[in-house]
């Protein structure tokens, strides 16, 4: 099983995440991360997936797809947060 790691920087700039991206799964799949105080800050996680931590993850769903399709050989149909987190592509 393939596994990376990226640290990824929140939208309000004051902290930091590391998650892991397994089965080869891209980085770029990750589009922002929300800490808990991001809406304190004016950043919203509206449109975003909850993750432990109280944080949130927001997908770049075009990339899931595409690798999904490439990669995976599964319909991109079937490809959303709940498949990615789920499947345990991201944690």
């Amino acid at each position: 099983m393939m596994e990376s790691t990226q640290t990824i920087t929140c939208e309000c700039k004051l902290h930091s995440i590391t998650l892991s991206f397994h089965e080869g799964m891209p980085s770029e799949l990750v589009d922002r991360v929300y800490c808990p105080v991001c809406e304190t800050h004016g950043f919203t996680s509206e449109k975003s997936w909850p993750i432990p931590g109280n944080w949130h993850i927001h997908f770049d769903l075009d990339v899931a797809k595409m690798f999904a399709m490439a990669k995976l050989n599964i319909d991109p149909q079937l490809v959303n947060p709940g498949f990615i987190i789920d499947g345990g592509y991201v944690n």
